[in-house]
């Protein structure tokens, strides 16, 4: 009775040395793959900027920024002529019409995300022509590259969002 109680003891014993070896294992590999998925310090990741000297940086934000606000322009201009045509349509429709309540419902929703998202690509904007002229700005003085163009074509695009804005 002896050697059995001595057997069982030897097979906790052995089975809890087995069972922390795995809990240490598995804690120690969730550590290194936490360590190699979480951002240190800081809770958001931090992009990494190449060496590189500060005109090449400016030269950089300028060429990207004015990637950008095309874009952005040319989704303005498409959100634009999405609205031109729900408007049309809704002046096809007959007012005398019973089903004219439920058409113009339907098309309200649409067109107010799309106000909605115009607005949002319309505060883009203006956040980002105030860099792009400090970067041409930049590049003029600096680079001795003539920026007087694209600084109009800023103000231009600056003046009609303000426009739009007052409208």
């Amino acid at each position: 009775m002896l050697d059995l109680g001595m057997t069982s003891v030897l097979f906790l014993l052995v089975g809890a040395v087995a069972a922390s070896t795995v809990i240490y294992y598995v804690l120690r590999i969730f550590r290194e793959w936490l360590r190699r998925n979480r951002p240190t310090g800081d809770p958001t990741r931090r992009a990494v900027v190449p060496d590189s000297s500060l005109d090449a940086h400016i030269t950089t934000q300028w060429t990207d920024g004015r990637l950008r606000l095309d874009f952005l322009l040319a989704l303005i201009k498409k959100l634009e002529d999405a609205l031109e045509q729900e408007v049309e349509t809704l002046r096809r429709l007959g007012h005398a019409d019973p089903q004219y309540g439920d058409q113009a419902r339907r098309m309200v929703e649409p067109n107010l995300r799309r106000f909605t998202f115009d607005q949002h690509l319309r505060d883009e904007c203006r956040m980002l022509i105030p860099l792009l002229q400090f970067c041409a700005q930049d590049l003029a003085q600096s680079q001795s590259l003539n920026m007087t163009q694209e600084l109009n074509a800023l103000a231009k695009i600056q003046a009609a969002i303000k426009l739009v804005d007052r409208g």
